[in-house]
């Protein structure tokens, strides 16, 4: 027997739904809204959730992760009376278990009720890791949605896709790929394909016999061969270049390779895992990848998610950093300034986790001498975009002074401390008077803020 919420602003589904699950032995639950839906969902333990898309107070992909992250890892189902193509992408690549489109017939809720509670059933009785791979820091759901696809992926003798932008740690997650499999304790072999040769490409997957070229004064191995029993791991793998894109396809397909200048063929049992930072659908349609490869490649595919996305890992990830250059130096006894970490949060990180890892250790080597850490020791030009984007964060500027007249014209100081008022005004009618948000945006301290208001004589 299986928990279910349907989520739905339709009486009619609610009855439908209603006949359906407890006509199948199963728990039912229905909220009108997403906020009743969620109020239900916190405490409620559900299994499956169905969760409509229009609903009075929200849209219900939007909410997908949030539902998707609660303690029970309920499958969702999302249902709409207006599908597409692209609401159906995003659903499934958040994780969402299958897209209905109404009208939903009492069949079609039933098929789709038996498989999602049975897969999920399966899924909760399976072994569970019983920690989170080293390295990786974080408890968003964002980064929890990667683990449980991680996990999946480790549990399947199947290629993987690691798709992220630079820095999002795609090798770290290939070997929490290879960690949790049945491979484990066999050789985890690493190429970057960015940084092949194009002389010595065939020698570096495929290894070499003794004389096969000039320089070859004896035979090596080629990585295909060191990952036997293993997990081979190719970074870049949309820098392999064409024309070893077919060889490396037979590989794949027979397990078999000749080494360059060998008469004989070898075997290797391998598990591949692959990363890239590519659109390899649009090179293939550009002729710049085999599609043919690619369809071999997609086993099951892990998007890992950029910092700026889940910055709720920032303080996180940035105390295990520093912590980490700590141990190292031994000389950590510092603080760390409330403008520091608003710097840090308004910062995009375009070079995500590998960036902001850098940036600290800068930060911390700026600050040696001092027994607090400022944002004045990140590199300048993440203080300067942060700058800029608080001052993006602004909808409107402030509205612009009357210009005086020459008689009337006011003191500097007047001036100045007339539309200083003005911007603090403006400013915490944005933030609703948030002092840690609105200081974050403003740049500055809280300390400073609150002076400000004393100044001008306004309440906190």
């Amino acid at each position: 027997m299986a928990k279910i919420l349907l989520i739905d602003d339709e009486q009619m589904m609610h009855v439908l739904f209603s006949d359906v699950a407890t006509g199948m032995g199963h728990t039912f639950e229905a909220a009108g809204s997403l906020a009743e839906g969620w109020a239900m969902a916190e405490t409620g333990a559900h299994d499956v959730v169905f969760l409509d898309v229009l609903l009075p107070d929200g849209n219900g992909i939007k909410e997908l992760g949030r539902f998707k992250g609660l303690p029970s890892s309920p499958e969702i189902i999302v249902i709409t009376s207006y599908g597409d193509s692209s609401g159906a992408a995003t659903v499934l690549e958040q994780g969402g278990w299958e897209y209905l489109t109404k009208p939903l017939t009492v069949d079609k809720i039933e098929q789709s009720m038996r498989d999602v509670v049975t897969y999920h059933s399966h899924k909760m009785a399976a072994p569970s890791v019983s920690s989170q791979p080293s390295g990786i820091v974080g408890s968003s759901p964002q980064l929890l949605r990667c683990l449980t696809k991680i996990a999946e992926a480790a549990s399947m003798d199947v290629t993987a896709m690691i798709f992220g932008e630079t820095g999002t740690g795609k090798e770290l997650f290939a070997k929490a790929v290879h960690n949790q499999s049945g491979r484990s304790q066999n050789p985890f072999v690493t190429l970057d394909c960015a940084a092949l040769s194009p002389t010595l490409i065939g020698s570096q997957l495929f290894g070499h016999v003794r004389g096969a070229f000039t320089g070859a004064d004896r035979s090596r191995e080629g990585v295909v061969s060191q990952a036997h029993t293993g997990t081979l791991f190719m970074d870049e793998i949309g820098e392999l270049p064409l024309e070893m894109q077919a060889s490396f396809l037979r590989v794949l397909e027979t397990g078999c390779f000749r080494p360059v200048g060998s008469q004989k063929e070898r075997e290797s049992d391998f598990r591949l895992v692959v990363a890239t930072n590519k659109n390899l659908e649009e090179m293939a349609r550009l002729g710049l990848f085999r599609s043919d490869l690619l369809y071999r490649l997609r086993g099951v595919t892990v998007t890992l998610p950029p910092l700026r996305e889940r910055l709720d890992d920032l303080e996180e990830l940035a105390r295990h950093y520093i912590d980490e250059a700590c141990s190292e130096t031994n000389d950590c006894d510092k603080e760390i300034s409330d403008e520091f970490w608003a710097t840090l949060r308004a910062y995009p990180w375009p070079g995500n986790v590998r960036e902001l890892k850098h940036a600290l250790r800068r930060a911390l080597a700026a600050a040696h001498d001092g027994p607090v850490i400022y944002s004045r020791h990140l590199p300048t030009q993440v203080r300067i975009k942060a700058a800029q984007q608080g001052l993006d964060a602004l909808p409107t500027s402030p509205a612009p002074l009357a210009t005086p007249t020459v008689e009337a014209f006011p003191k500097l100081k007047d001036y100045r401390d007339k539309a200083e008022r003005e911007y603090v005004e403006m400013l915490l009618g944005r933030t609703s008077r948030n002092m840690k948000k609105a200081a974050e945006v403003a740049g500055v301290s809280r300390g400073y803020l609150y002076e400000l208001l004393k100044k001008h004589g306004m309440k906190r």
